[in-house]
This record gives structure tokens, sequence and C-alpha cells, in this order.
């Protein structure tokens, strides 16, 4: 289907106006919804009528209209416009125009509301087999979600057929049937509130040696995945008020190599930690950065001294560190106030940097250190802590 254009004639009656140059009007749509954000619902109307327009405004404003598309299973939703993708995925399916080219312009897709009772679950997976199918001629999705959602072997096959995939989100899902033997090249993958899933499997379709980012919720989750798969991943974010953190640091043993690890760490996790355990010298050799998420989480200050000597613990250095972002609050005694940047700065130069040599900021929140022109300044958090 032909979507060529050139600038937009203007007229009054019969009077042929001076043209606007398309940048205008570009600035226009951006003015609507800048292009990084998403389309709400009142936008979506508002692009498509302006895809009515002429064939210059199509261009810009159909694949706003169809970048992000839903497929839910709520059966008490909208009702008109389910029938409507409905009819759209079967004109996909068909390889009829325009429908195959404006699938084209999805590159994000999300699965949602699918995980119903037993009954009604499978009078909906006729419908879901559909979308799959359709989803498998959108050639150009990068991300696809799945939220609160069953995810099926028709789901693995669509995902199987999209070679510009590269992130993989699941949600509260539960997987229903056994994938099928083909490989998915997925770099970026999250798995939360998959505790009462078979997590092994779940990752088992995917190439070890092309996921780079996994992020989850559940440090048991991870273990069993990193135990039962040698991954070669760079970066690692858990997202759980961990207590036992021993299993964290069974999943660190497993990832040496990783460069970006964030956690979030309870005060009784934190003080399980110390006396070496956290050393980032012994148990890394590429890690560029490393957080402790806990804002609002007070830490006693002898607690978070010993963490920072363990951080910096071990022989040698850890030159490949650059990034270290500690969010605790600090506790104070009675006539004492000490923040955690305190801590940080009265140890930088005779503890972390002979163990960091080449770390450029500290992040404690709501300020930060970083190095500049060879020297510390200290500046309030509102941007990343590196530049």
């Amino acid at each position: 289907m032909d979507f060529s254009w050139s600038t937009p004639l203007r007229r009054n009656g019969q009077t042929t106006l001076p043209l606007i140059p398309n940048e205008i009007y570009l600035e226009i749509f951006e003015f609507i919804v800048p292009t990084h954000q998403p389309l709400k619902e009142e936008h979506v109307e508002t692009f498509s009528a302006l895809a009515l327009v002429c064939r210059f405004f199509c261009s810009v404003a159909l694949p706003r209209v169809f970048e992000r598309i839903t497929f839910s299973g709520d059966t008490n939703g909208n009702r008109i416009q389910a029938s409507r993708k409905t009819k759209w995925a079967r004109q996909i399916v068909a390889n009829t125009e325009p429908a195959k080219s404006v699938a084209l312009y999805v590159k994000e897709c999300t699965f949602e509301l699918w995980n119903l009772d037993k009954e009604a679950k499978w009078l909906l997976v006729p419908f879901a087999t559909l979308y799959c199918k359709a989803m498998a001629r959108m050639s150009n999705i990068q991300k696809v979600v799945f939220s609160a959602s069953f995810v099926k072997k028709d789901h693995w096959e669509a995902l199987a057929q999209l070679k510009q995939l590269d992130v993989l989100e699941f949600y509260g899902c539960s997987f229903i049937e056994d994938s099928p033997d083909k490989e998915l090249t997925v770099r970026d993958v999250t798995l939360c509130g998959t505790r009462n899933s078979p997590a092994v499997f779940t990752l088992r379709p995917i190439a070890t040696t092309s996921m780079r980012r996994l992020k989850a919720d559940d440090v048991e989750v991870v273990l069993k995945i990193v135990a039962f798969r040698q991954l070669a991943i760079d970066v690692l974010v858990l997202n759980q008020w961990m207590v036992d953190a021993e299993l964290l640091l069974q999943v660190f043993r497993h990832l040496p190599d990783l460069q970006s690890v964030t956690v979030r760490l309870s005060v009784k996790a934190v003080a399980s930690l110390l006396g070496g355990k956290l050393s980032l010298k012994k148990l890394f050799t590429r890690l560029h950065s490393f957080t402790i998420k806990g804002i609002g989480m007070v830490v006693p200050r002898h607690d978070v001294e010993m963490l920072v000597s363990t951080l910096c613990d071990g022989p040698g250095t850890l030159p490949s560190l650059q990034e270290l972002n500690l969010y605790i609050d600090t506790a104070n005694g009675w006539t004492t106030k000490t923040t955690t940047l305190d801590i940080v700065s009265d140890r930088l130069n005779g503890m972390i940097i002979p163990a960091f040599p080449n770390v450029k900021c500290i992040n404690t929140h709501p300020k930060f250190i970083r190095l500049e022109e060879g020297d510390w300044k200290v500046h309030r958090s509102s941007t990343d802590c590196v530049r």
C-alpha cells in the first residue's frame, strides 16, 4: 500500500495559500504528544482523525496510532474496540490490505487480562490464537508484554517469528503449555509475579547467547534460572526486598561477569552481608555499576560504615567500577547527625578509591558526589549520576 506523500497543499475556497513547511507540522504533532510517549485513548482518536487529512499527515499519524497495541482478554472491556481488533487481526492473517501494511507499524504488543477462570479461559483461547497469528505478521515488533495472562504454545511460536524482538516482559503470568523447540534472540527479559510458575521453563526458549538483561522480583526464581542455564547477561535488576542475603550471594557467584547490578535489601539483609561477604572485588570481574535501593530504609550508622568497608574489602582493585549507588538512610544518635554521604566522603580517599580507582560517581540520594576535572563535587540528585 502506497503511503508516499509531499507537502500538503493549502486552500481557502479557490485561493491557494502559501505552503507550511513540513517541519512545522511535525512540531505541532510533537506538541500534541511527544514521540517518545505512548498515546492515550483521547490522543489515539486525535491522531486517527489527523491520518485522514492528507497523505503527509497519514504518514506521520498512522504509525503513532499503531505503534503500541494491546490485545485484552477482559470480557467486561470495550466490546466495540475488541470487535475492531478481532476484525483487524483476521485481515492481517488473511494478508489483506490495508491491514497487513498497518501491521508493520506495530513496535510494541501487549497481551493483558487473559488469566481468567478455567471455563472462561478456554472460551477465549481461539481469540488468543488468532491474535498470536496476527502478531507473528507484525514483523517490526521490538517489545512484547504479557500482563496477568496465560502463555501457551501459540504465543511462543508467534514470538519466534519476530526477528526484531528485543524486549520480553512477563507480569503475573501462567505458562500453561510447553514451548516449541525454537530459540528467541531476546536481549531484555522481565519476570515478575512468576513464583508459582515453572521459572526455568519460562526462559528455556530464549537463547542464552543473546540475553543481556534480566529483571525480576524474586531471587529464588533468578537462582533457579542461573543454576539451570549458563547466562551471559550484563545487567541484573532484582526488585524484591530481600531478607535472605545468602540466596543473593549464590546468584552473584553464578554471574561474575555482570556489568550492572541493582538490588533491594532489607535492614536485616544489610546486616547479614557485613564482614566481607559482599566484596565487589571478590564477586565480580567487569562490574561497572552497583546499586542498593532502600530509599526510606533507615540503617544503623555502624552497619552503613561496615557496608562501605565490605563493598571495598579484599586484595587488589576493581578498575571497571565507575558508579556506586547507596540509596539508604543512616540512623543517627541523639546528639549526632551523619548522612550516608558523610560516611562515603570520609572513606573516599582512604578506602573507596584504592579499591575502585576509576570510580567517577557515588550516589546516596538526595545528594551525590561526582569527579569533575580532578575534584569531587557534591550535587543534588536530579539526573543520572554518571554523564
